[in-house]
């Protein structure tokens, strides 16, 4: 097992962590928040667990293990959270997957829509729900435009992973 892993929730969250992590072995796909803190918490007890990065949404309903974590900083909606002086770490998005791309392509002005998608915020998420959203090509492109565009949010988010990971 890596000595670190990235924990994303669903599969909109993997396609977006995948935009930004070369080694595709450092991202497991997770299904759900209360997952991912399972996971986390199992990690914990381990002997020589490694450093674990769980990237979620800013759920209504927090797992117990995970509301335990602090904030260490926040910054063009994406809030990074550890657990006490571990090497657990939360990437939270905030509100969800849909609210943070749809801030994003606004920074840019960037439509959605051009994209095949409603820019209606429910309508979104819903079309980010999907199990195979990770291999639309309309969503892949968007994320790719989103990332070359220079969008705030995902230049938070790459120089965060690019962190993680170099260090």
């Amino acid at each position: 097992m890596p000595d670190l892993q990235i924990l994303p929730e669903c599969y909109a969250d993997t396609a977006l962590v995948m935009q930004f992590v070369q080694n595709r072995q450092l991202v497991v796909h997770i299904f759900g928040i209360p997952n991912v803190a399972k996971e986390m918490q199992e990690e914990a007890g381990r002997e020589h667990s490694g450093m674990r990065i769980g990237f979620v949404d800013n759920d209504k309903r927090v797992p117990p293990y995970l509301q335990s974590f602090a904030t260490v900083l926040e910054e063009n909606k994406i809030v990074i959270k550890r657990k006490g002086q571990t090497q657990q770490y939360l990437i939270v998005v905030d509100k969800a997957i849909e609210s943070f791309l749809l801030w994003n392509a606004r920074q840019i002005g960037l439509h959605v829509s051009d994209y095949g998608f409603s820019s209606d915020i429910k309508t979104f998420g819903k079309a980010l729900k999907t199990s195979s959203i990770g291999s639309n090509n309309n969503y892949l492109q968007l994320l790719a435009d989103l990332h070359a565009r220079q969008a705030p949010g995902f230049l938070t988010l790459e120089r965060i992973l690019n962190d993680f990971i170099t260090t």
